[in-house]
């Protein structure tokens, strides 16, 4: 699997009162998103981090307020803005910041194409972010895991209704790989440049296998943090 890593690939989390040192948001059961926001920049975005590993919630105004939180390795860090938008705008470039850490934010007026750039993590160079906009209707779970076998690495996925995306990132470095796939009365099915997985959720947990084209193989597995 790590061999394809090195291919150019194309394709955070309602704020609590917890500290730097905090565990990471409890888990929700239903979408946080509200209904107005559906097609609007305004809202809820989930999405996972690899470069480490993690999780990631941004909330535009959802709560009325704007506001982040990166959880890597089980540790919270909360982010904020001094930008402001209006409802339906597009955001271009948001700046978040905590401390010395920083990124940037996307996402076009209708809440489509989200996107993070500029990824400023210290002790985390390389650091990539998948992330996708939660609506009122389809609970959007973000789950951190790692794949084992002939590499060995993480293995991160979102998933949203029966939608599955993700990023997965070798032990030995070079680019993330993007996951893509599809899930059916929890049994599931992706592909990645190269190569594909399947396997089962069950409640907050995923396991799998997968395999690529260069004949290398091993499983998956994952928990629930977002």
């Amino acid at each position: 699997m790590k061999k394809i890593f090195t291919l150019v690939l194309a394709s955070i989390l309602f704020i609590s009162c917890s500290s730097d040192d905090d565990s990471g948001p409890s888990l929700s059961n239903t979408p946080e998103a509200k209904a107005m926001y559906d097609n609007s920049s305004y809202g809820i975005y989930k999405g996972v981090f690899v470069g480490s590993s993690g999780v990631v919630l941004i909330d535009i105004n959802n709560s009325g307020a704007i506001a982040a939180t990166v959880t890597i390795d089980g540790t919270s860090h909360n982010f904020t803005t001094t930008e402001t938008i209006g409802d339906g705008d597009n955001v271009n470039g948001m700046t978040f910041t905590s401390g010395s850490m920083s990124f940037d934010f996307w996402v076009g007026g209708d809440g489509q194409y989200p996107y993070v750039t500029n990824i400023n993590f210290s002790g985390h160079p390389d650091a990539q972010i998948e992330i996708l906009k939660e609506y009122s209707d389809m609970l959007t779970e973000c789950l951190q895991g790692s794949y084992n076998g002939d590499d060995t690495g993480t293995f991160n996925l979102i998933v949203r209704g029966n939608e599955v995306y993700g990023l997965a990132r070798s032990n030995d470095g070079g680019e993330g790989i993007y996951l893509d796939g599809m899930m059916t009365n929890n049994q599931i099915v992706g592909y990645f440049d190269g190569g594909g997985f399947t396997g089962t959720k069950n409640g907050n947990s995923v396991s799998g296998t997968w395999e690529n084209d260069l004949g290398e193989s091993g499983n998956f597995s994952g928990q629930r943090k977002l």
